[in-house]
């Protein structure tokens, strides 16, 4: 664990470098790298829900619109760049969170500093979920793959000791309280 103060590393509470006293998070759940405390299961996808809320009316307004000028293959790229501007926007941002992540208090960090993350990792992290959700467009069951994947992803946190998804290890990143 690092100090929030003044950046040492720690091993106790009380830092020895400044002095400053460092309380433990209430869910006993601090990122042995970098000292923050880690969102859980039920924010994250709470932080989720919020976000899939939030794009829908968009997504689907875009999709029509596209599949009636081109064809249903080019208004899914249409809606994952939809998504990746979002997504990827808000999280290279200095907030380093969603609209949803804001709803529920949570925010992405580079997993070896617990800094802002950059625009390559965003991109990683919104690259692995995409790609295999882009797997959906090949048809003829492929969709039951993409739900294996999917859980597979976003249930790996449960057993991970740093709560980090597939995506999140891909692009080096944690998911903290904000």
């Amino acid at each position: 664990m690092y100090c929030s103060n003044c950046g040492s590393e720690i091993d106790t509470i009380r830092c020895p470098v400044c002095g400053v006293n460092h309380t433990p998070s209430p869910s006993g759940r601090d990122d042995p790298t970098t000292g923050l405390v880690l969102a859980g299961f039920w924010r994250r996808a709470g932080s989720r829900f919020a976000d899939d809320l939030l794009l829908v009316i968009p997504g689907v307004v875009i999709f029509a619109f596209v599949a009636a000028l081109s064809n249903v293959a080019t208004a899914w790229i249409a809606g994952f760049a939809l998504t990746g501007g979002y997504v990827i926007g808000f999280l290279s941002g200095p907030a380093g969170q969603t609209l949803g992540g804001r709803v529920a208090s949570t925010r992405v960090r580079d997993a070896r500093t617990g800094t802002m993350i950059t625009f390559r990792q965003a991109c990683l992290r919104w690259g692995f979920v995409t790609t295999y959700g882009s797997f959906e467009l090949a048809g003829n069951g492929w969709a039951y793959a993409v739900v294996a994947i999917a859980l597979i992803d976003n249930l790996y946190l449960l057993v991970d000791p740093r709560r980090q998804t597939l995506h999140d290890k891909f692009a080096s990143t944690i998911v903290v309280m904000a």
